[in-house]
């Protein structure tokens, strides 16, 4: 008899409604909220961390995403990024590398989960808006996946991703504005020809793949959990997932408690900042953003709603950083530290010196702060 996976199917997170896991769905059919994957944590509960899967891939934590036993895994080897101290802070800092993903960010590990789901479900052709990282992931792992796909950018994406995505195999339009209107153009084309929409938070497959990075942080510690985890929001994907999965680590007992999450964006573009501050429930959008970061170029996230409450949920703190504070980090991080960041990864070092200097955070707490994506598609911008 096959043992019941832990991925019980999809539940939407406003109206409530349960879907099964073999519908082909983005957002809720009945309000059009937003889908979330239904993971039982009784199932989990059976599993043992002494059991993981040793291969070197955020694939060893399947158990904890929403695919089943026999699902063939569309990899490339994605996840399983080192965590390393950060030696030029007085503090205990640590820093998590995503740069070492495949296409050299963490949207890797959003795009295999995703890809591999849609796949199983038969998914043929996809559609996304991209300010330029995930447009280079999805066109990789759907070129593995066989499965057609479309990336919207923003024209003043990065020429880097522009190319790499097109290398990939993925068809890239340029869209006069932000990311918000390459997300309206994506839209109409995938209600006009019918083909599915794997943007962010459109599709409920993405969140869990970034979530992994919680699972491997604990797994790194000896299965702690740090005191804080330092964030650069900008859809907000993998401060949801891995809120979500520090949440599972907790209720199975994995772990003894969650870490507060820091949100940082720049201060061209912060609205989940100005929003979590001013207690709202919802965000606002941001009016003209500018910023170097263009990957945190999000004037408003989809969703909104599910950031502020995971964020409140962990007593989290937001603040936002100036874009030459942004660039000076660049310079130091790789300096110091060897780390060749791209703008937007960059925002989470920038903010240390504001956490430290206004005493948010004390200097003897563990602070894990994550490095997004890699300078190498943004060397313009140095």
């Amino acid at each position: 008899m096959t043992q019941q996976g832990a991925f019980q199917g999809l539940k939407c997170t406003e109206c409530h409604a349960h879907y099964p896991k073999d519908e082909i769905l983005q957002k809720c059919p009945k309000c059009a909220g937003l889908l979330d994957t239904i993971i039982n944590p009784e199932i989990l509960s059976e599993k043992s961390k002494g059991n993981l899967d040793r291969s070197p891939s955020m694939w060893k934590f399947r158990d904890f995403l929403p695919v089943d036993a026999a699902d063939e895994i569309v990899s490339a080897g994605e996840g399983d990024a080192p965590l390393r101290k950060l030696n030029s802070f007085q503090g205990n800092v640590w820093v998590k590398d995503e740069t070492r993903n495949p296409t050299g960010t963490f949207k890797d590990r959003g795009a295999s989960l995703a890809i591999t789901a849609l796949s199983k479900l038969g998914v043929k052709d996809l559609v996304l808006s991209s300010e330029g990282n995930a447009g280079c992931s999805f066109a990789l792992y759907a070129h593995l996946a066989d499965i057609d796909c479309s990336v919207f950018l923003p024209r003043q994406a990065n020429p880097a991703k522009v190319e790499l995505s097109r290398k990939l195999g993925a068809t890239v339009t340029l869209v006069d504005g932000t990311i918000t209107d390459a997300g309206r153009q994506a839209e109409a084309v995938a209600n006009r020809d019918g083909r599915y929409n794997a943007s962010t938070f459109v599709t409920p497959y993405r969140h869990d793949g970034k979530g992994t990075m919680g699972l491997e942080i604990c797994e790194q510690l000896d299965w702690r959990a740090p005191d804080y985890v330092v964030y650069p929001v900008g859809g907000g994907v993998g401060l949801v997932g891995m809120w979500k999965m520090f949440s599972l680590l907790e209720k199975i007992g994995w772990v003894k408690k969650r870490p507060r999450f820091v949100a940082v964006q720049p201060a061209g573009c912060a609205p989940v900042v100005r929003a979590y501050n001013s207690k709202r429930a919802d965000v606002d959008e941001w009016k003209n953003p500018e910023t170097i970061a263009f990957g945190l170029r999000i004037p408003k996230p989809l969703a909104g709603r599910w950031i502020l409450r995971s964020l409140r949920e962990s007593d989290g703190i937001a603040l936002s950083v100036t874009d030459e504070e942004i660039r000076k980090s660049m310079g130091e991080a790789l300096r110091d530290e060897g780390l060749l960041l791209e703008p937007s990864s960059a925002a989470t070092i920038a903010a240390l010196p504001h956490l430290y200097g206004e005493k948010m955070i004390d200097r003897s707490e563990e602070v894990v702060v994550i490095a997004t994506g890699s300078g190498l598609k943004t060397l313009e911008q140095f």
